[in-house]
């Protein structure tokens, strides 16, 4: 990793509360998990996401559990250095992968993102090749959603997110992991986060949620 790289990585190392969350996932994976199953991994959007009520049609329609990976904050170097321990050490059968807006909200350029996805991608068809990798695109976002919206979407543009898609959209074409962008369905007449499905302008509600799920299910194996 470049200078530059390296610059942003030292912003991400983890606090106590991400390091208990990632060994707690270590734990219920090597304990309590079966194999085979379908996993959720990111960030805290991946973290809040009403995940069990919402898959619960199909986690009984296929017998699967939906396990949630999520880690408030993380990045694509942290989530790539937790990759194995808290995911594909129980080979899921669904790998759905959301992560790069903490990337942008601390100045790291798209490259930064797209190097580190690429690394997980490349790292999934490796040690799970017959793993179903869905590969989200990065929501957009709308800092005048409320009147405290602006500070929690700080540097973040929809203009360096619609960037940073399109190189992901490549790495997905080159791994072999299905595309998901959810930019449309997410998106306002004016392509930002629409209010109805956002509290904050970066985080999805309930309602962005239903969307989602209706969008990454019919994706899964």
């Amino acid at each position: 990793m470049d200078a530059a790289f390296e610059k942003h990585a030292k912003k991400t190392k983890y606090d106590l509360g991400k390091q208990v969350k990632k060994d707690n996932f270590v734990f219920l994976n090597e304990n309590y998990c079966e194999k085979e199953q379908t996993v959720l991994i990111g960030d805290s959007i991946t973290e809040i996401f009403n995940w069990y009520e919402l898959f619960a049609d199909f986690s009984k329609a296929t017998g699967q559990a939906v396990y949630n990976r999520g880690i408030s904050g993380d990045t694509s170097d942290r989530l790539l250095e937790r990759l194995d321990c808290n995911a594909l050490n129980i080979s899921p059968r669904n790998l759905i992968l959301l992560i790069g807006t903490n990337d942008l909200g601390i100045g790291a350029p798209p490259a930064f993102t797209v190097e580190n996805v690429r690394a997980i991608a490349n790292r999934v068809r490796q040690q799970c090749p017959n793993t179903n990798l869905v590969l989200q695109g990065v929501y957009p976002v709308n800092k005048w959603a409320r009147a405290d919206a602006f500070a929690m979407v700080g540097k973040r543009r929809n203009e360096t997110i619609a960037e940073l898609n399109e190189e992901l959209k490549t790495v997905a074409l080159h791994t072999g992991a299905f595309w998901l962008d959810l930019t449309d369905v997410l998106s306002d007449k004016k392509g930002r986060l629409a209010k109805e499905y956002t509290y904050d302008g970066l985080h999805l509600n309930v309602h962005g949620f239903c969307v989602a799920a209706e969008n990454i299910i019919p994706c899964l194996k």
